[in-house]
Formats: structure tokens, sequence, C-alpha cells
């Protein structure tokens, strides 16, 4: 009885593990780009990155069940590819890392310049909300990790009852019409942000050991823990795209072209000031939650690559590295969100969790014929099927 109540136990972190990943500022993103290309595009565009992100994490899987001890994609990477491409991963890494932090704090400044003009009644200069958004973020996380969880604990409940009452408010607005526009073309640039937005794939090899390699636990985590988001998605983009009014084609390009987050959008198309309300503190909690946990990674990230301790004199150094350098450039050159996030999600998710695993996983299979106690279905064509996909992404941007 202990045992099937542990194995349950690690079912269910796992999957929440992968769930929580995905579940971020990417959806106050998408929707943004999504009401361009309209609803039905969308939809397949998000079934798409859907099975890529299932299918590359299944190859990741496969890889880490090559090895008895602990290890991680750079580590992967080095073992099949050799150092040079270890090295190109590590950098990958740290552009992925800076496009999410330059969105974080474009997004989060953007928060607490509105907080402040609605209680100053005037709006501050551009900087002063960036800076807010790092000092926020740098002294929660700088207090260590108990306080992070703490604080992600308690914006993981905002982001739901935020998410609850914005969609059970909306729902009964959302216009079937509005619903019909379709843009092909224009559903080529929801790709990369929503790739972001099931970006979870670097959890896997941790997964594995969570699990004590048992397969079926991280087959089923990687499959539901996906599928939870995509249903959130889903629902979420049904609800937006469903209640933006009736305009001419042309006008709403000009509308989203003003727009980086939902908040924008909404505030020029919806009359409701509660679907408002909750759209701009969902937005508070979807930037801050995933911004507070992956500073720390990515500080983490820098003592790995670094060699450094995990408690040094250089903390402060490397928390400055972290958030410095994406401060600056949100100063400079304001309104990065979705291009950040685009950038993330269209080139250096594309490489580091759709080429790199599958000719990792190509590399061990027909040429070193390294044994595997778990080998993804699919085969070559599988395989092949991710490599065009992701020159076909990073063709068309």
């Amino acid at each position: 009885m202990d045992k099937t109540l542990s194995h349950k136990s690690h079912v269910i972190s796992a999957t929440l593990l992968v769930s929580g990943c995905c579940i971020g500022a990417g959806m106050i993103g998408f929707p943004i780009v999504n009401a361009l290309a309209g609803f039905i595009p969308s939809s397949l565009a998000m079934i798409l990155c859907y099975l890529f992100a299932t299918a590359s994490g299944l190859l990741i899987l496969e890889a880490t069940l090559w090895f008895d001890k602990k290890v991680n994609l750079l580590s992967i990477v080095e073992f099949a590819l050799g150092r040079i491409v270890k090295g190109v991963t590590w950098c990958l890494f740290l552009f992925l890392f800076y496009c999410l932090f330059i969105a974080y704090i474009d997004g989060g400044g953007e928060i607490f310049t509105g907080i402040l003009s609605t209680l100053l009644h005037k709006t501050p200069p551009h900087f002063v909300g960036p800076l807010l958004c790092i000092l926020f973020v740098g002294a929660s996380s700088y207090a260590g990790a108990r306080a992070v969880s703490g604080f992600s604990r308690i914006f993981v409940l905002g982001l739901i009852i935020c998410y609850c009452g914005m969609v059970s408010l909306a729902v009964a607005h959302v216009s079937g019409t509005q619903l019909l526009h379709i843009n092909w073309r224009a559903s080529l640039a929801t790709l990369p942000i929503l790739l972001v937005s099931f970006g979870y794939q670097n959890l896997v090899p941790t997964l594995v050991y969570y699990a004590k390699k048992n397969v079926n636990v991280i087959r089923f985590a990687i499959f539901v823990g996906n599928l939870i988001p995509f249903l959130i998605y889903f629902l979420w983009n049904l609800t937006i795209l469903g209640i933006l009014p009736e305009k001419d084609p042309h006008l709403l390009a000009s509308i989203v072209h003003k727009s980086d987050m939902i908040t924008g959008l909404l505030e020029q198309t919806s009359e409701s000031t509660r679907v408002l309300f909750f759209a701009k503190a969902f937005s508070f909690f979807a930037i801050f939650t995933p911004f507070m946990a992956n500073t720390l990674a990515f500080v983490d990230f820098f003592k790995d690559g670094f060699k450094i301790s995990a408690e040094s004199k250089y903390d402060l150094l490397i928390y400055a590295l972290v958030l410095l350098p994406p401060l600056v450039l949100n100063v400079f050159y304001p309104r990065l969100f979705l291009k950040a996030l685009g950038l993330a999600g269209g080139f250096a998710d594309v490489l580091l969790f759709g080429v790199i695993p599958a000719i990792v996983v190509w590399i061990g299979r027909y040429v070193r014929n390294i044994p595997s106690s778990y080998t993804v279905r699919g085969g070559k064509l599988l395989l092949i099927s991710i490599l065009v996909f992701c020159i076909g992404i990073l063709l068309s941007r």
C-alpha cells in the first residue's frame, strides 16, 4: 500500500513539475500574435507545439537513460557530440536565459509602471519600472530558495484564482463570429512564443532521477504534464480571442502591433473593467512566478559553468551578471517583450530542445548503437520530422 501511494505521489509530483515549468509569461504574450492568426490557425499551431514538446522531451528521456550516473543536457551533449558542441549548447542556454529575462523585465517593468502611474497620477520615467522589477526579484531570490518557494506558493494560488476569475467572467462574452477570423500566414508568428510556452525539456534529466528511472512515470509526466498546459492555453486562447470585438482586420492589426502583452490588447478592446483587472493581476503572477525561480536557476547555471561553490563571496557579482545586462537593454530599448520571447522560442528553444536532442539520439541509436531501456517510437522518420520542423522555423524568422 505504501509503495502504491509513493508511486502515485511520484506520478503526480512529476506531472505537476512539468506543467509548472510551462505555465508562465508566454500566456500573456501569445494571445497578441494569435489574434492576428485567428482561433483555428493558432489552435492548430498549439497542437503542433504540444506534439513537438512531447516528442523532444521523450528524446531527452531516451538519451538520459543511457547513463547510470546523474547527468544534465550539457553532459549528454558532450558525450554524444563533443566539447565544442557542449560549449555551443552552453552559449545557447545563456542566450535563452537572457531572452527570457529581457521579456520578464520588460513585462514586469510595465506592470510596476502601471501601478506607480495609478498611485502617483502621472507616468514615471521609463527606467523606474524595470529597476523596481529587478530590485524586487533580486531581493527575493537573494533571500534564498525558501523565500522564493514561499512567494511562489502565494503567486501560483493568485495565478489560479485570476485565471479562473477571468475565464469565468469572459466566457459569457465570447463571440463565435470573431473566432472565425483566419490568417494562415500570420500563424507562423505564433509558433516561437507557443514553443516557449511548452518549455520544460531541461527538467527531464532531473525527472529521470526523481522518478528513479521509472519510464512509465516519466512518460506519463511528459504526456499529461504537457497536456494540462495545452488545455489551459486552449481555453485561454478561446476566451481572449472570442471576446475581441469585431473589427476590420487592418484595424485589429494596428491594435495588436501597439500591444506587447494581453493587458495592452484588452485595454484597447475590452469593455469589462473586471476582466481587465483579472488580466492585470494574472500578468503580474505569470511574470514574477517564473522570474524568481529562473533567477535562482540562472545563478546556479553561472556558478556551475564557472565552477563556483554554492555559497561564495561572488554571489552579488553573479546576481549582477544575471540581472543587469537585460535591465540595461530594457532601459535603452523598451518594448522587447514579444521580440525576446520570439527569439527564445524561435531560435534558442528550437536548437536546444529540437535540433540537438534529435541529433544526439540519432548518433546514439544509429552510429554508436548505444543500448537503452527505452526507445521513442517513430524511428528515423520522427527524428527527420523534428529536424525539418526546426529548420522550417529557423528559416521563417
